[in-house]
């Protein structure tokens, strides 16, 4: 999968109506959330935060780089039908990228389970 600019989120009031509609799931080093949109075929968007508490505009870059770099990698679940954000934690400067991508599979696992069980309430 590969991230394009029409797949980013870029407006303030869609990472604020991801976060307050829909589920998330706290890890130790990222924080997912996720709303499903109305239309499942419309494609997914993606938004990352990095907090200017996290360090330098070089530290925060690169933590972006890896989050996009595994949403490429890892991001198929999530290809159609839903707006994800990531937010990154204090933890994630120290840690590897493996870490990080571990800590996002486990989250995304979590998230996908959560936003099935919502659908299947709704019906």
């Amino acid at each position: 999968m590969r991230l394009t600019r029409q797949q980013s989120m870029t407006r303030a009031f869609q990472f604020a109506r991801v976060r307050n509609e829909g589920p998330s799931v706290a890890g130790r080093l990222i924080v997912l959330s996720a709303a499903p949109l109305e239309h499942p075929e419309e494609p997914s968007k993606f938004g990352i935060i990095c907090t200017k508490k996290i360090g330098c505009a070089v530290v925060r870059n690169k933590l972006r780089r890896r989050v996009r770099e595994i949403l490429r990698a890892h991001g198929a679940p999530f290809e159609n039908g839903v707006h994800l954000v990531c937010v990154l934690r204090w933890r994630a400067v120290e840690a590897s990228y493996t870490d990080l991508e571990r800590d996002w599979r486990k989250a995304a696992r979590k998230l996908k389970l959560q936003l099935l069980s919502r659908e299947q309430d709704k019906t």
